[in-house]
């Protein structure tokens, strides 16, 4: 049995020979297709075609063409042409496809297997594909004899192209391997491409205006979003899945709690068996501050369990069936001020375990921010039982106070973020401990990241410090401290009391090298630092406040003197 796979690439230089190695042991031939418009291409075809010679791959390569009208774009005009290209040129008994910043799991070798274990009168398979950092797997079709190809079957849709059977064609689902969708950066250039395929091809049809709105909705196009999704809904035809996605993304934007409410029962009637809508309804009443409502709700969501595959939508998000689900109860339950059974939730959160990761996120001002950062570091975690996070907000704000309340938190009498940071830490419970502030980003799966840095190390013994990149800087400044208990416990606080904001830094990295327990992973471990200072977010009354001339002065002489 010989396998195709059939690729699409743009310049894809940094992730072509990444993918071309997890899916190494699937396929015979690359037969690849270069889509880039009217763009210079880069070395990604060289490297694919001399992956292919030293790892014994047949190639077959060709350039996709821009229509007449389209092209001077620099980018590809239609997905489906291309796809059918790739597909059109491969020779393999099978065609299976990939993008360029796809990878397998573990159970790649298992492709082949299922492949040629398929009965003679199925034409197709499908297997999962896990969105990392958006909490959706969906099944979509990867597999296709080239026999049935060739007979008519073809790829359609310009956009989020999909494989169109004949009627009484039989496929096959499978649960691995599991194609998981891995870029290295987001690349919000491709919403704007895709908007640009949409509108020119965009007709009547109600999924293509589905689509308007998600891709307007992913490059927080507000007005845009709306305005296309309030067309989509009012086609009958909608399938359910395009509505009940359509429905909680109005809710999220629409700005005016009583059309929320309206938007998010209208989905939870369209799949009252699942938990996303109901999930929003409660952060809907966390909003307007209505505990008895969130914690009624709360309850409702717990009382659903997971659907089974054929009566998901396919924009299921599995994470509110686990950690998030519970997570999202122990807020309601928090904010109700009944601990018992908040505490209850948060054991179910972390499966009964200790946390191996403590986040102190000390925060001012930023509530809203605050939240946010919060959900995108527990979203971009492989594994986010297995992480704590705790809030350290100031006591004399407000704002930050009453939305603590949701979560484990910790309040400073003191308007500084050393102390704050100094309270959460003395909080924490994990053994790997992490300084968090509102303006980070994590890359995805940063907490095995961490864990592997540590892998065979006593935590609770071995003072160790880790060093990461920040995206900017090259000095030995660790803006991010990142710490084992053991070196906690022999600090005594996370930073030297004295400091208030400004320089509690420089004496962490300074002590940390001197100490010689830095794990230098800067080459390997990136969390984006989105700060004025690099020119990534404008400045505001927090950063005033920590970075005001006097505190500036009274650390740099704390410093000095602290350390000669």
């Amino acid at each position: 049995m010989r396998v195709s796979l059939c690729v699409i690439c743009g310049n894809e230089s940094h992730h072509i020979e990444t993918m071309l190695g997890a899916f190494a042991p699937a396929f015979d031939e690359l037969s690849l297709v270069r889509a880039i418009g009217a763009k210079a291409p880069d070395d990604t075809v060289d490297k694919a075609r001399a992956w292919c010679a030293a790892n014994g791959k047949d190639f077959v390569f060709s350039e996709h063409l821009n229509q007449h009208g389209t092209e001077k774009w620099d980018h590809v005009d239609s997905f489906a042409d291309a796809r059918n290209q790739a597909f059109g040129q491969g020779t393999g008994d099978w065609l299976v496809w990939a993008d360029c910043d796809d990878v397998l799991d573990q159970s790649s070798g298992t492709l082949r297997q299922v492949l040629a274990a398929m009965p003679e009168y199925a034409a197709m398979a499908r297997f999962p594909y896990d969105v990392r950092g958006t909490g959706k797997k969906l099944h979509r079709e990867r597999a296709i004899r080239r026999a049935s190809f060739k007979a008519g079957r073809k790829w359609h849709n310009d956009v989020h192209e999909n494989l169109l059977l004949l009627p009484g064609d039989k496929h096959g689902d499978f649960p691995a391997p599991v194609w998981v969708h891995a870029p290295t950066e987001i690349k919000r250039e491709n919403r704007f491409r895709n908007l640009r395929i949409l509108s020119r091809a965009a007709s009547n049809a109600a999924t293509d205006y589905f689509y308007i709105h998600q891709e307007h909705f992913c490059n927080q196009n507000t007005a845009q979003a709306i305005e296309y999704g309030k067309i989509a809904i009012s086609f009958p035809n909608l399938p359910p899945a395009f509505l009940y996605e359509c429905l909680i993304n109005l809710a999220k934007l629409c700005g005016n709690p009583r059309d929320a409410f309206e938007y998010l029962m209208r989905a939870h009637g369209t799949f009252p068996w699942c938990r996303e809508a109901i999930a929003n309804l409660v952060l809907l009443y966390f909003e307007r501050n209505d505990v008895r409502r969130a914690t009624y709700w709360a309850d409702r969501m717990l009382d659903l369990r997971e659907p089974l595959a054929e009566e998901r939508p396919w924009t299921h998000e599995g994470k509110w069936y686990g950690w998030a689900g519970y997570d999202l109860a122990a807020r309601a339950f928090r904010l109700a001020g009944n601990t018992a059974r908040a505490a209850v939730h948060q054991a179910q959160f972390s499966l009964g375990m200790k946390p191996k990761i403590s986040l102190l996120h000390a925060t001012r001002g930023r509530s809203s921010k605050a939240v946010g950062c919060r959900d995108f570091w527990l979203n971009s975690a492989n594994n986010p039982s297995q992480v704590e996070h705790i809030f350290a907000v100031d006591e004399d704000d407000k704002v930050s106070t009453d939305m603590a309340r949701q979560f484990i938190s910790v309040v400073s009498q003191k308007k500084s973020c050393v102390a704050a940071w100094n309270l959460a830490a003395r909080e924490a419970t994990g053994d790997l401990l992490v300084q968090l502030s509102d303006d980070w980003m994590p890359c995805q799966g940063w907490d095995e990241m961490l864990l592997r840095e540590v892998a065979g190390r006593d935590l609770n013994r071995d003072q160790i410090v880790i060093a990461i990149n920040d995206g900017h800087r090259k000095d030995d400044l660790l803006c991010m401290a990142i710490l084992s208990r053991a070196r906690l416990e022999a600090q005594g606080d996370l930073f030297f009391s004295g400091y208030e904001s400004v320089f509690s830094d420089n004496e962490f990295s300074a002590r940390a090298f001197k100490d010689k327990i830095v794990i230098d992973a800067r080459d390997r471990i990136t969390f984006q630092h989105i700060h004025p200072a690099f020119g990534k977010a404008p400045m505001d009354a927090t950063y005033k406040h920590n970075n005001s001339r006097e505190r500036y002065a009274a650390g740099e002489a704390l410093f000095k003197e602290r350390n000669p």
